[in-house]
């Protein structure tokens, strides 16, 4: 969601999965912790709404106008206890200002916990813990390209993930050190996005709160469940990587300001990073 504010002129889809509203923690961790996860009826959506009216004026983030043609998508679990589903409703009624009502795709379960649900692979359903991917026989994968894709086409099935189309690199050699990022990440390419005059879409899959390498490895990028259909949709999926630090000790991406207090700008340390690595991969 931060991504999308700060560049809508590019990225045309977003989705939250067990996520809340743009700038919730206002760079205070107590608020992320309290008011974010665990008491979303206190959250006061037009501050928000006024604060990214006021950060566009401000060019710390692109024109609003860049978002209304994107396509949205939101999925909490009425069960989730670590993040409260309320938050979603605060990020819906945030886009909602925004993006018109039929852009935006809202998804629950009625079994699942906290994590990123998938088709046969992780946890039990109803299980709480690492790699936080739940076995829900449910493609959460599938649901956010399907919805997130710009000209809202239909996709191929998803076919089988090629080992060999997985490509491991340097973070810090792209992007060095100051955006706190793990040491590796990761990118499916796909044969048919491999020649000199091949054309693909990019979707960034950015892992949840303990599923970077130091707490799951490589799990979230081997069984997401987005390298299956990516290999039959001429589709790129770039897994960056965030790191745990002590000040990050839970190895989250940054919605609550340990990197600085521009994090949700265009100049915060980790969006500009990662808006190097789509450069890297020709967006």
């Amino acid at each position: 969601v931060q991504m999308h504010l700060a560049y809508s002129s590019t990225i045309k889809g977003a989705a939250s999965v067990a996520g809340g509203i743009w700038e919730c923690a206002k760079g205070d961790s107590s608020r992320a912790q309290g008011t974010c996860m665990h008491n979303p009826a206190q959250i006061v959506v037009k501050d928000h709404v006024d604060l990214a009216n006021r950060r566009a004026s401000q060019n710390e983030i692109e024109p609003l106008s860049g978002v209304r043609d994107s396509r949205v998508y939101i999925f909490a679990s009425q069960n989730d206890m670590i993040i409260r589903p309320g938050e979603s409703d605060k990020l819906a009624e945030f886009y909602q200002t925004f993006v018109p009502a039929r852009s935006i795709q809202r998804a629950t379960h009625s079994s699942a916990t906290h994590g990123f649900l998938t088709s046969n692979y992780g946890n039990l359903c109803s299980m709480m813990g690492t790699p936080w991917l739940l076995n829900c026989g449910y493609d959460l994968a599938g649901e956010i390209l399907a919805q997130t894709d710009p000209q809202n086409t239909a996709l191929a099935a998803p076919g089988t993930a090629d080992s060999s189309s997985l490509v491991f690199f340097d973070q810090r050699a792209l992007i060095g050190t100051d955006a706190v990022m793990h040491g590796w990440g990761a990118a499916y390419v796909p044969k048919a996005c491999t020649g000199p005059s091949a054309r693909c879409g990019l979707h960034v899959a950015l892992h949840g709160c303990q599923m970077n390498p130091d707490f799951i490895d490589r799990q979230f990028v081997d069984h997401a469940g987005f390298n299956e259909w990516a290999e039959t949709n001429q589709l790129v999926v770039l897994y960056p990587q965030a790191e745990k630090t002590s000040e990050n000790t839970y190895g989250c991406w940054d919605w609550f300001g340990y990197t600085g207090p521009y994090y949700t700008s265009k100049s915060g340390k980790q969006i500009q990073a990662l808006r190097t690595l789509m450069k890297a991969v020709g967006i």
